[in-house]
């Protein structure tokens, strides 16, 4: 009897699929929109001692054509934490404090074969990356140039531009496009980033995009 409840349960459902999907689309058509969102996560990422992992916020823009869409993005991941910088004063390396990373950045987002209202995608971007704070640790210098330089060092090495592979999906509803997304930012590097460690840096993020309406202007 269950099975029976269950399976009348199935088909009614896929009868009203088919209405489903076209009441969204008339509501608001994914196609050829923009969307606004705002999401959270985690980032781990690699430094020169260890790898560190912190929580993350992010929001976005998104516009879409048929099967790609552009979205335009800004993030911060909040910790506090070392690293190290080169430094030819200080034995080849300086240790430095750093305090959480501002993101902003860019992706193009290629749609993979979806069923109705779940979206796959990959995508392919690039990323300005700043630490919000950075100091040398360690409180002598033999003088005062030296610690400036020191600082200008590290100040150097706060910022860097990288490329970003992501794979997510979106799922839509009516105006509605909860999301999952997985970013990798390729790090590994020398000292001339504060983010240097082996590896690479990963970014988790889940979130809600809303539809505001059409991106291409009808004509009248």
């Amino acid at each position: 009897m269950r099975t029976i409840s269950r399976l009348g349960c199935a088909l009614m459902l896929m009868a009203f699929l088919p209405a489903i999907a076209a009441a969204q689309q008339a509501d608001a058509p994914f196609e050829n929109s923009w969307y606004w969102g705002a999401g959270g996560g985690r980032i781990s990422f690699p430094t020169y001692f260890h790898r560190i992992d912190a929580p993350m916020i992010a929001a976005d823009w998104m516009i879409t054509r048929r099967r790609w869409a552009l979205d335009v993005y800004a993030s911060q991941a909040y910790f506090t934490d070392s690293s190290t910088v080169t430094d030819p004063n200080s034995s080849g390396l300086r240790k430095a404090s750093i305090t959480d990373l501002r993101r902003v950045g860019f992706m193009g987002m290629v749609f993979l074969p979806n069923w109705t209202w779940f979206r796959p995608y990959v995508g392919l971007g690039y990323s300005f990356n700043f630490i919000n704070q950075a100091a040398p640790i360690g409180s002598f210098f033999n003088s005062a140039a030296e610690r400036d330089a020191a600082q200008a060092r590290v100040n150097d090495a706060r910022a860097q531009a990288k490329a970003t592979y992501s794979a997510g999906f979106l799922l839509t509803w009516h105006h509605f496009a909860p999301y999952a997304q997985y970013t990798m930012m390729p790090t590994k590097g020398s000292g001339d980033w504060l983010i240097n460690g082996t590896g690479s840096t990963s970014f988790w993020e889940a979130g809600l995009r809303y539809n505001f309406g059409s991106a291409i202007e009808k004509m009248r």
